[in-house]
């Protein structure tokens, strides 16, 4: 019996754990959120952030398809004048890409194919 309980347990921590790891999983809902999204890019991805985040020295991004339904990964911007040349081995670049829009350095952590 006891063993019973513990497994049941077990299930309902990963069922409680599983819909925390689900929330804020589209742009529309991170938008609705607080998060300003944008369309953006040669594949058109939707791109959210927290507008208060612009002019710090980092501001992360989370990516999405363009329809904002496929969470895709992150994206950290860099301002250029703190950039030191570092690679951004995740995208497959030599360097950071920079954003002449946004006047930040980006950094894709997952693949985008977009060399």
């Amino acid at each position: 019996m006891t063993i019973v309980i513990i497994s049941i347990a077990v299930a309902l921590c990963f069922s409680v754990a599983s819909n925390k790891a689900t929330a804020g999983n589209t742009a529309e809902q991170l938008s609705n959120a607080g998060y300003f999204c944008v369309n953006a890019g040669p594949s058109n991805w939707l791109h959210c952030l927290r507008p208060n985040h612009f002019g710090n020295p980092t501001v992360p991004v989370k990516v999405f398809s363009e329809d904002g339904m496929e969470f895709k990964g992150t994206e950290l911007l860099l301002r250029p004048d703190i950039y030191a040349g570092q690679p951004c081995p995740q995208d497959g670049l030599d360097m950071w890409g920079y954003n002449e829009d946004l006047d930040y350095m980006a950094c894709h952590h997952f693949h985008t194919g977009h060399h």
